[in-house]
């Protein structure tokens, strides 16, 4: 067994060699060389196949069992030679309640629907506070915006906000302040940011609430 996870770790750090240093990120096949002592092996492996895998297998692990591995960096994944995932290393698992994971599911239709009215309205009413530099409340725009970079997509593109003024979204983020973060986003934007960044780095960056959506 130990031999199977050296020689796995071996791959994926082959895999990563060759995201950092101008590998085709358009190809969807990667070589596999799994280092087994004088039997050496090559295999291909569909990457976006692998972690479309990934994304799925957390999403149902949060939204349908409610206790998931909330640490899946990729130093706790592994692509096997077979094209199998090894998720690894379970110490920090996290845990929602059947009403936060409702709640989530509900998010993540409104955000997949850009329904931005929906979205701020869900985080309102779930606890979620932030106020401006003035001590307003952040419009519906700023609501959704955050709730897509918690369960969604990085976007930092210019946002309108609801009176049609558009604003840079780096000085949106300077000049607002969470005050209450409820579990429910703690939880899930810790989890939506590593499956978001993985797949960034892989040179594919998703949509986790289309993926995630039924």
């Amino acid at each position: 067994i130990r031999d199977g996870v050296e020689n796995a770790a071996l791959s994926v750090a082959r895999v990563g060699w060759k995201l950092r240093n101008g590998w085709n990120r358009d190809d969807n096949n990667i070589d596999l060389i799994s280092d087994g002592g004088s039997n050496k092996k090559k295999a291909k492996v569909n990457l976006s196949r692998a972690l479309k895998t990934l994304v799925h297998v957390h999403g149902i692990q949060l939204l349908l069992s409610g206790t998931y591995n909330a640490d899946p960096h990729p130093g706790n994944v592994l692509i096997l030679p077979d094209g199998r995932l090894g998720l690894l290393d379970y110490g920090m698992v996290g845990r929602l309640s059947a009403e936060d994971r409702t709640t989530v599911a509900e998010t993540i239709l409104a955000l997949s629907d850009n329904d931005k009215a929906a979205t701020a309205r869900l985080y309102r009413d779930n606890g979620y506070k932030a106020t401006t530099r003035n001590g307003a409340e952040p419009d519906d725009a700023v609501l959704h915006r955050f709730a897509s970079f918690h369960l969604d997509r990085i976007d930092l593109s210019p946002l309108t906000l609801d009176d049609g003024t558009t604003v840079d979204m780096i000085e949106v983020l300077r000049s607002t302040r969470e005050r209450v973060v409820p579990g429910f986003v703690e939880e899930g934007r810790r989890l939506g940011g590593l499956l978001m960044g993985v797949n960034a780095q892989a040179g594919r960056p998703i949509s986790l609430a289309k993926e995630w959506r039924p």
